[in-house]
């Protein structure tokens, strides 16, 4: 719990402010499209490779080394404020995330039994998520004096403590334990994700609406940087909003999940991201948005506990950091695919800045039909008097 809790610490002040530096700096709409797909590629699409290592060698020198190399990629963006080397450094961070993420999840799994599973991976990710809430508390109180325009000197001071966080998360890493790997394998074993069919029409969903969600990720900062002109403080209270809702109800969305299965708790997840897009291009004041992630807290308490737990009740044991590699790589090349598609239709068919509602518009509409399409997968745990 403490190794999360400074994990999500580092991870919340990194992701919520990284993109938006990049946007203050003066990146154009096509270029935060290729940011934020190259981004979630990074971050996504290696941790099939690092996930099945983990599964072999152990997963705490990949949460460490992974944490470390963070660390050094955030610092690195206080030294420069060109959009160009800011992208790589913020993408260069998303790929050192791509080194611990799987090993993380797959290790919550080491902790857990089926019939519980859902609960004690909520607890943990409830306190996790204190560290998200610790985080922006703090970079709203040291922003709070702030005064003229955000700039990307503005974000020194939180990006700084990001650093350090997750420099101490990786030191924090490695006092956790472990179950010893099996080391059956030294192969990614793709054929078993192949021949695993409630799996791969997981990954087929993940990825429609990988695409669908990403449409709207390089417009989400031009609106917060050059619409509503938003402050530090401000910034950091739309994940206040979030995060509260989500450490009040995560835990116990986990243990709802054991009651009723997993299905109707991801179907509720994705559909509620569809709020996101509808809020940005509604909004006339900053406020408007925060009240917005209040009902986005809960779609992410939903995800978080749904996510890896789906995926680790389909996995053999020896597996489970592979399986979910293999989601997030599926949803990270979609994202890629989406994020540039957004930007780019964006600024060639809207306009660029006087187009951004139609794209909000139509990524808001693709998350709920490719979020209803979940509705299609199979249940993964056996329920009291019925099959799994």
């Amino acid at each position: 719990m403490a190794t999360g809790f400074t994990q999500r610490f580092s991870d919340s002040l990194n992701n919520r402010f990284n993109n938006i530096l990049v946007a203050a700096a003066g990146s154009t709409v096509n270029q935060m499209g290729f940011l934020q797909g190259a981004k979630s590629l990074s971050a996504n699409l290696f941790q099939l490779a690092f996930g099945r290592l983990a599964d072999r060698y152990g997963k705490k020198p990949f949460i460490a080394g992974g944490r470390i190399l963070n660390a050094a990629a955030i610092a690195a963006l206080l030294l420069t404020d060109a959009p160009e080397p800011l992208i790589w450094l913020v993408i260069l961070s998303s790929f050192a995330n791509s080194m611990c993420l799987p090993a993380w999840s797959s290790l919550l799994g080491d902790y857990t039994s089926e019939t519980t599973r859902g609960e004690t991976i909520g607890l943990i990710n409830s306190v996790s998520q204190l560290g998200s809430l610790a985080a922006m508390l703090i970079a709203f109180t040291i922003s709070l004096g702030q005064t003229g325009e955000t700039t990307p000197a503005s974000f020194a001071a939180v990006l700084a403590i990001a650093a350090a966080a997750s420099l101490i998360s990786g030191v924090m890493a490695l006092l956790t334990k472990e179950k010893p790997p099996r080391g059956t394998s030294r192969s990614l074993q793709l054929d078993k994700l192949v021949k695993d069919p409630r799996l791969t029409r997981y990954l087929a969903l993940n990825f429609a609406y990988g695409v669908g969600m990403s449409f709207a990720w390089p417009l989400f900062p031009m609106v917060i940087t050059h619409r509503l002109r938003m402050t530090v403080w401000q910034i950091s209270t739309l994940s206040i909003s979030s995060s509260l809702v989500s450490v009040l109800t995560q835990r116990r969305m986990g243990a709802y999940m054991d009651r009723i299965g997993r299905r109707p708790i991801v179907v509720l997840s994705r559909v509620m991201m569809a709020v996101a897009p509808l809020a940005y291009a509604l909004a006339t004041e900053w406020w408007h948005i925060a009240v917005a992630e209040l009902f986005l807290g809960l779609g992410m308490a939903a995800w978080q506990s749904s996510e890896s737990t789906y995926v680790i009740d389909l996995a053999p044991g020896e597996l489970r950091a592979t399986y979910l590699a293999s989601s997030t790589a599926a949803f990270g090349f979609a994202s890629f695919i989406g994020s540039n598609l957004g930007g780019a239709v964006t600024e060639s068919l809207f306009q660029g800045f006087q187009g951004l509602n139609q794209g909000l518009y139509i990524s808001s509409a693709l998350r709920v039909v490719f979020g209803l399409a979940y509705l299609t997968i199979s249940e993964s745990v056996r329920r009291a008097g019925q099959e799994s």
